[in-house]
């Protein structure tokens, strides 16, 4: 997806010991019976051991802040007047009362639903829109968005529905925009938005967490403009008009990074990938289900000339389970792009900072695709692929096409391969 306008926690305030999938770092190896899909020693990368220590304690971003909500007011908005009949514009209405919470505060939307014919923002520091068995709908499909725009400001519980008509990429046309620092959409069911249904643009100490995403007409959840320090977890995607979960970074804008995208399900996309990491640096993929593609990747790892993004540097995916990648949807052979399940792509990288570096593929499980379990092609350097299962794929279990890095691979080993396999012949376990 192409973002418009053209598609923090103190670390020191709770240590703990790392847990990342419960293994113990130790100098420049991971160790730790416990992580079940790994080998009990696998040599990681020192940029991935602290990767994984940067990234470790990125869920303490969706924690309640009950110490602060219990402090502010609370607005019923039904007791201030405004109808939720599902017939009356309730816009004004709803902007007078957010604004008027300058000092922070929750308005809850209990029951009925509400119509919204242009965008809603949360400006103020601290504002939260609570859903009680309420429905929000936009009515517009140019100006949608509720907009998070102030520090710590949050939504949260609320049914959001929106009429649209064709495909849009400004930010009025997201359902949900999060920019503010600190900001959390927590627990809400979305269906249908013209852009993406949650677009995070520029946001810092952000947290997406437990939402339900259907029927957009671009990506579920996408983050782009310098997002930053986001933690992205337990959603489900269904049924997007493009990638599920995407992480996309072009160069006429900042660089995303330090985003970590774990126990997410990701199922149904027909035209585009299930989660993508586009031109960012610093990402971690983890325990998340991808199910179901119809002509493009189940994660994809790349730099995109098309779009002008930048190059890759620094991504974890790992324990990831991946399935009917490219065979889900009934597309005919020249819609399809040969991309593999998981996918490592520079096809174009003219420079070096325009490649796809260090990326570590670990612990993941690959079936039942069209195409290739794990593809690395073009302008990508130091990959390591390790401990990896894929089976029942039709095409290379695990495969370097047109390599123009001089060492593409860092390290392939200990994967458990049933698909053909030619190239290169040192990544299946004996």
């Amino acid at each position: 997806m192409r973002g418009p306008p053209t598609s923090g926690v103190q670390r020191g305030a709770r240590m703990r010991a790392p847990r990342l999938l419960g293994l113990m770092l130790i100098g420049s190896s991971v160790a730790g019976a416990s992580w079940a899909s790994m080998a009990p020693t696998v040599t990681w990368p020192a940029w991935a051991i602290q990767l994984a220590r940067d990234v470790d304690q990125f869920d303490a971003l969706a924690e309640a802040d009950a110490h602060i909500w219990g402090q502010l007011p609370v607005i019923d908005a039904r007791a201030q007047g405004v109808i939720g009949d599902g017939v009356t514009d309730d816009t004004p209405a709803l902007q007078a009362l957010l604004d008027s919470l300058s000092g922070g505060g929750t308005l809850v939307l209990d029951g009925g639903v509400f119509v919204q014919m242009r965008c809603l923002r949360l400006s103020h520091r601290h504002v939260r829109l609570l859903g009680r068995g309420a429905r929000l709908h936009a009515s517009n499909p140019d100006d949608m968005c509720i907009s998070l725009d102030g520090e710590g400001s949050e939504l949260r519980g609320l049914e959001l529905t929106a009429q649209t008509v064709r495909r849009g990429t400004m930010l009025e046309q997201s359902r949900v925009v999060v920019q503010g620092r600190g900001t959390k959409v927590i627990d809400n069911r979305i269906r249908g938005s013209t852009s993406a249904a949650i677009m995070i643009f520029g946001a810092r100490s952000y947290a997406i967490v437990g939402n339900q995403v259907s029927a957009t007409l671009s990506d579920g959840i996408h983050s782009t403009h310098g997002a930053t320090m986001g933690y992205i977890a337990r959603n489900a995607t269904d049924a997007t008009g493009d990638d599920g979960i995407a992480v996309v970074s072009y160069r006429d804008g900042p660089r995303c990074s330090r985003i970590l995208i774990e126990d997410n399900l990701v199922s149904g996309v027909s035209w585009a990938r299930g989660i993508s990491v586009v031109g960012s640096a610093d990402v971690v993929v983890r325990r998340n289900k991808v199910a179901g593609t119809g002509r493009a990747a189940g994660i994809i790892i790349t730099r995109e000339d098309s779009y002008d993004t930048y190059g890759v540097e620094r991504v974890l995916i790992l324990d990831n389970s991946v399935s009917e990648i490219a065979k889900r949807f009934d597309w005919p052979d020249d819609h399809q792009t040969g991309q593999a399940a998981i996918d490592v792509n520079a096809h174009v990288a003219p420079v070096p900072e325009l490649q796809v570096r260090q990326v570590l593929i670990g612990g993941n499980t690959v079936v039942d695709g069209r195409t290739d379990g794990i593809r690395l092609l073009g302008g990508v350097c130091d990959v390591t692929i390790a401990d990896n299962s894929v089976h029942r794929m039709g095409g290379v279990g695990i495969a370097v096409v047109d390599a123009t890095c001089a060492r593409p691979i860092a390290s392939c080993s200990g994967n458990e391969v049933d698909a053909p396999q030619t190239n290169p012949p040192d990544c299946r376990s004996p």
